[in-house]
Protein backbone atom coordinates (compact mmCIF):
# COMPACT_ATOMS: atom_id res chain seq x y z
CA UNK A 1 0.00 0.00 0.00
CA UNK A 2 1.33 3.46 -0.89
CA UNK A 3 0.37 7.01 -0.22
CA UNK A 4 3.38 8.64 -1.80
CA UNK A 5 3.32 12.42 -1.84
CA UNK A 6 5.10 14.64 -4.30
CA UNK A 7 5.62 18.02 -2.66
CA UNK A 8 7.01 21.09 -4.30
CA UNK A 9 10.81 21.09 -4.06
CA UNK A 10 10.65 17.97 -1.91
CA UNK A 11 13.36 16.04 -3.72
CA UNK A 12 16.28 17.38 -5.70
CA UNK A 13 15.78 15.07 -8.65
CA UNK A 14 14.55 15.55 -12.20
CA UNK A 15 12.41 12.42 -12.27
CA UNK A 16 10.38 10.41 -9.78
CA UNK A 17 8.76 7.18 -10.97
CA UNK A 18 6.81 4.69 -8.94
CA UNK A 19 4.79 1.57 -9.70
CA UNK A 20 2.73 0.87 -6.61
CA UNK A 21 -0.84 0.50 -5.37
CA UNK A 22 -3.60 2.13 -3.32
CA UNK A 23 -2.67 5.81 -3.51
CA UNK A 24 -4.95 8.14 -1.54
CA UNK A 25 -3.93 11.78 -1.41
CA UNK A 26 -5.96 14.97 -0.85
CA UNK A 27 -5.82 18.04 -3.11
CA UNK A 28 -2.26 19.31 -3.60
CA UNK A 29 -0.12 20.93 -6.28
CA UNK A 30 3.49 21.41 -7.35
CA UNK A 31 5.46 22.90 -10.22
CA UNK A 32 6.25 19.58 -11.94
CA UNK A 33 4.43 17.65 -14.64
CA UNK A 34 2.69 14.58 -13.21
CA UNK A 35 1.55 11.60 -15.32
CA UNK A 36 -0.70 8.90 -13.88
CA UNK A 37 -1.54 5.54 -15.46
CA UNK A 38 -3.97 3.01 -13.96
CA UNK A 39 -2.62 -0.52 -14.36
CA UNK A 40 -5.43 -2.35 -12.52
CA UNK A 41 -8.43 -1.63 -10.33
CA UNK A 42 -10.01 1.81 -10.11
CA UNK A 43 -9.14 5.27 -8.81
CA UNK A 44 -11.06 8.51 -8.54
CA UNK A 45 -8.81 11.24 -9.87
CA UNK A 46 -9.47 14.97 -9.69
CA UNK A 47 -7.48 17.36 -11.85
CA UNK A 48 -8.50 21.00 -11.53
CA UNK A 49 -12.28 21.06 -11.89
CA UNK A 50 -12.45 17.61 -13.51
CA UNK A 51 -13.17 14.42 -11.55
CA UNK A 52 -13.36 10.98 -13.11
CA UNK A 53 -13.28 7.34 -12.05
CA UNK A 54 -10.40 5.74 -13.94
CA UNK A 55 -10.06 2.02 -14.54
CA UNK A 56 -7.23 -0.11 -15.95
CA UNK A 57 -5.70 1.49 -19.03
CA UNK A 58 -6.79 5.04 -18.18
CA UNK A 59 -4.34 7.94 -18.05
CA UNK A 60 -4.27 11.44 -16.55
CA UNK A 61 -1.92 14.32 -17.35
CA UNK A 62 -1.53 16.88 -14.57
CA UNK A 63 0.10 20.07 -15.83
CA UNK A 64 2.31 22.19 -13.52
CA UNK A 65 0.52 24.26 -10.84
CA UNK A 66 -2.72 22.29 -11.17
CA UNK A 67 -4.57 21.15 -8.06
CA UNK A 68 -5.12 17.38 -8.11
CA UNK A 69 -6.03 14.50 -5.81
CA UNK A 70 -6.33 10.70 -5.78
CA UNK A 71 -8.67 8.23 -4.12
CA UNK A 72 -8.32 4.46 -4.47
CA UNK A 73 -11.76 2.92 -5.03
CA UNK A 74 -10.75 -0.75 -5.10
CA UNK A 75 -8.13 -2.00 -2.61
CA UNK A 76 -5.02 -3.30 -4.36
CA UNK A 77 -5.49 -1.09 -7.43
CA UNK A 78 -2.16 -0.54 -9.18
CA UNK A 79 -0.75 2.56 -10.84
CA UNK A 80 2.33 4.02 -12.44
CA UNK A 81 3.15 7.64 -11.60
CA UNK A 82 5.78 9.82 -13.24
CA UNK A 83 6.71 13.25 -11.88
CA UNK A 84 9.19 15.18 -14.01
CA UNK A 85 10.80 18.57 -13.48
CA UNK A 86 11.26 21.44 -15.90
CA UNK A 87 14.70 20.20 -16.98
CA UNK A 88 13.13 17.23 -18.76
CA UNK A 89 10.41 19.20 -20.54
CA UNK A 90 12.47 21.47 -22.77
CA UNK A 91 10.49 23.77 -25.06
CA UNK A 92 7.25 22.03 -24.06
CA UNK A 93 7.41 23.61 -20.60
CA UNK A 94 6.01 26.98 -21.71
CA UNK A 95 3.03 25.27 -23.31
CA UNK A 96 2.34 23.25 -20.17
CA UNK A 97 2.46 26.35 -17.95
CA UNK A 98 0.27 28.61 -20.07
CA UNK A 99 -2.33 26.05 -21.20
CA UNK A 100 -4.48 23.35 -19.60
CA UNK A 101 -6.29 20.36 -21.16
CA UNK A 102 -10.03 20.85 -21.46
CA UNK A 103 -10.16 17.19 -20.42
CA UNK A 104 -6.97 15.83 -18.79
CA UNK A 105 -7.95 12.14 -19.11
CA UNK A 106 -7.43 9.50 -21.80
CA UNK A 107 -8.79 5.96 -21.75
CA UNK A 108 -9.84 3.05 -23.93
CA UNK A 109 -9.03 3.45 -27.61
CA UNK A 110 -7.83 7.02 -27.03
CA UNK A 111 -4.79 5.79 -25.11
CA UNK A 112 -1.93 5.17 -27.55
CA UNK A 113 0.10 2.04 -26.62
CA UNK A 114 3.25 4.18 -26.62
CA UNK A 115 2.07 5.82 -23.38
CA UNK A 116 2.03 2.74 -21.08
CA UNK A 117 5.18 1.51 -22.86
CA UNK A 118 7.04 4.74 -22.11
CA UNK A 119 5.66 5.01 -18.55
CA UNK A 120 6.98 1.56 -17.70
CA UNK A 121 10.19 2.31 -19.60
CA UNK A 122 10.82 5.30 -17.35
CA UNK A 123 10.33 3.11 -14.28
CA UNK A 124 12.76 0.45 -15.53
CA UNK A 125 15.32 2.99 -16.69
CA UNK A 126 15.25 4.86 -13.38
CA UNK A 127 15.88 1.61 -11.49
CA UNK A 128 18.59 0.20 -13.76
CA UNK A 129 20.51 2.78 -15.81
CA UNK A 130 19.53 6.37 -14.94
CA UNK A 131 20.02 8.43 -18.09
CA UNK A 132 18.73 11.97 -18.59
CA UNK A 133 18.65 11.66 -22.38
CA UNK A 134 16.56 8.50 -22.22
CA UNK A 135 14.25 10.16 -19.70
CA UNK A 136 13.76 13.15 -22.02
CA UNK A 137 13.06 10.91 -25.01
CA UNK A 138 10.44 8.85 -23.18
CA UNK A 139 8.76 11.92 -21.64
CA UNK A 140 8.65 13.57 -25.08
CA UNK A 141 7.05 10.43 -26.49
CA UNK A 142 4.34 10.43 -23.83
CA UNK A 143 3.63 14.14 -24.33
CA UNK A 144 3.58 13.82 -28.11
CA UNK A 145 0.98 11.05 -27.91
CA UNK A 146 -1.27 12.59 -25.27
CA UNK A 147 -1.12 16.24 -26.38
CA UNK A 148 -2.13 15.26 -29.91
CA UNK A 149 -5.41 14.00 -28.40
CA UNK A 150 -6.02 16.68 -25.76
CA UNK A 151 -7.59 20.00 -26.65
CA UNK A 152 -5.87 22.78 -24.71
CA UNK A 153 -7.18 26.12 -23.48
CA UNK A 154 -5.25 29.12 -22.12
CA UNK A 155 -4.84 29.47 -18.36
CA UNK A 156 -7.33 32.22 -17.52
CA UNK A 157 -5.64 33.74 -14.48
CA UNK A 158 -2.32 33.42 -12.66
CA UNK A 159 -2.04 30.97 -9.81
CA UNK A 160 -1.30 33.82 -7.39
CA UNK A 161 -4.96 34.88 -7.69
CA UNK A 162 -6.23 31.48 -6.60
CA UNK A 163 -6.44 31.31 -2.79
CA UNK A 164 -6.76 27.52 -2.76
CA UNK A 165 -3.64 27.17 -4.87
CA UNK A 166 -1.72 29.63 -2.72
CA UNK A 167 -2.84 27.78 0.42
CA UNK A 168 -1.77 24.37 -0.88
CA UNK A 169 1.58 25.69 -2.05
CA UNK A 170 2.21 27.33 1.31
CA UNK A 171 1.36 24.16 3.24
CA UNK A 172 3.43 21.93 0.95
CA UNK A 173 6.47 24.12 1.68
CA UNK A 174 5.86 24.67 5.40
CA UNK A 175 4.07 21.66 6.87
CA UNK A 176 7.19 20.61 8.80
CA UNK A 177 7.09 23.86 10.78
CA UNK A 178 4.78 24.54 13.75
CA UNK A 179 1.55 25.74 12.11
CA UNK A 180 -1.80 27.09 13.16
CA UNK A 181 -4.77 28.37 11.19
CA UNK A 182 -4.13 31.82 12.65
CA UNK A 183 -0.49 31.79 11.50
CA UNK A 184 -1.33 30.62 7.97
CA UNK A 185 -4.14 33.20 7.66
CA UNK A 186 -1.68 35.98 8.59
CA UNK A 187 0.92 34.70 6.13
CA UNK A 188 -1.63 34.62 3.29
CA UNK A 189 -3.35 37.85 4.29
CA UNK A 190 -6.87 36.45 4.70
CA UNK A 191 -9.11 35.73 7.67
CA UNK A 192 -8.93 32.36 9.39
CA UNK A 193 -12.68 31.98 8.82
CA UNK A 194 -12.12 32.35 5.09
CA UNK A 195 -9.42 29.67 5.20
CA UNK A 196 -11.68 27.36 7.23
CA UNK A 197 -14.29 27.73 4.50
CA UNK A 198 -11.73 26.78 1.83
CA UNK A 199 -10.88 23.61 3.75
CA UNK A 200 -14.50 22.60 4.29
CA UNK A 201 -15.97 23.57 0.91
CA UNK A 202 -13.11 22.94 -1.53
CA UNK A 203 -10.78 20.47 0.17
CA UNK A 204 -13.46 18.58 2.16
CA UNK A 205 -11.26 18.28 5.23
CA UNK A 206 -10.09 20.39 8.15
CA UNK A 207 -6.86 22.31 8.64
CA UNK A 208 -5.37 19.92 11.26
CA UNK A 209 -6.39 16.83 9.26
CA UNK A 210 -4.76 18.13 6.10
CA UNK A 211 -1.52 19.17 7.81
CA UNK A 212 -1.37 15.83 9.65
CA UNK A 213 -1.82 13.99 6.36
CA UNK A 214 1.19 15.79 4.85
CA UNK A 215 3.29 15.11 7.93
CA UNK A 216 2.32 11.45 8.17
CA UNK A 217 3.04 10.88 4.50
CA UNK A 218 6.58 12.18 4.90
CA UNK A 219 7.00 10.25 8.16
CA UNK A 220 6.01 7.05 6.42
CA UNK A 221 8.70 7.57 3.81
CA UNK A 222 11.38 8.46 6.36
CA UNK A 223 10.60 5.33 8.38
CA UNK A 224 11.34 3.23 5.31
CA UNK A 225 14.28 5.10 3.82
CA UNK A 226 16.30 6.38 6.79
CA UNK A 227 17.75 5.11 10.05
CA UNK A 228 16.35 8.04 12.03
CA UNK A 229 14.82 7.16 15.38
CA UNK A 230 11.05 7.31 15.81
CA UNK A 231 11.46 10.56 17.76
CA UNK A 232 13.70 12.09 15.09
CA UNK A 233 11.22 11.18 12.33
CA UNK A 234 8.29 12.67 14.22
CA UNK A 235 10.07 15.92 15.06
CA UNK A 236 11.47 16.37 11.53
CA UNK A 237 7.95 16.01 10.09
CA UNK A 238 6.51 18.70 12.34
CA UNK A 239 5.07 16.79 15.29
CA UNK A 240 5.70 18.38 18.68
CA UNK A 241 6.53 15.12 20.50
CA UNK A 242 6.90 11.39 19.98
CA UNK A 243 3.64 10.83 21.83
CA UNK A 244 1.75 13.14 19.45
CA UNK A 245 3.41 11.48 16.46
CA UNK A 246 2.62 7.95 17.68
CA UNK A 247 -1.01 8.83 18.36
CA UNK A 248 -1.54 10.43 14.93
CA UNK A 249 0.26 7.61 13.10
CA UNK A 250 -1.73 4.92 14.91
CA UNK A 251 -5.02 6.67 14.17
CA UNK A 252 -4.22 6.97 10.47
CA UNK A 253 -2.40 3.70 9.67
CA UNK A 254 -3.82 1.44 12.43
CA UNK A 255 -0.32 0.62 13.67
CA UNK A 256 2.47 2.43 15.47
CA UNK A 257 5.47 3.89 13.60
CA UNK A 258 7.68 1.17 15.08
CA UNK A 259 5.28 -1.58 13.97
CA UNK A 260 5.09 -0.06 10.49
CA UNK A 261 8.88 0.04 10.12
CA UNK A 262 9.30 -3.56 11.32
CA UNK A 263 6.45 -4.85 9.14
CA UNK A 264 7.90 -3.31 5.98
CA UNK A 265 11.30 -4.90 6.62
CA UNK A 266 9.91 -8.44 6.83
Amino acid sequence: MSTQAYYEERKATDLQVTEEEDINFPPHLHTDLELFLVRSGQFQVTVGNHTRELSAGAFAAIFPNTIHSYQCLIPGSQFTMVVCSASLLGSTLSRLIHFRPICPFLQGEDLHPDIPYAMHGLFVQSRTEPDQEVYRALVRLILARCLSLMELEPVKEPLSMDLTGSLLRYLSQNFQRPLSLELVSRELGVSKYHLSHVFSSRLHTSFPEYVNFLRLNLARELLLTTDQSILEVGLSCGFSSQRTFNRAFLAHFAMSPRQYRLRQKL
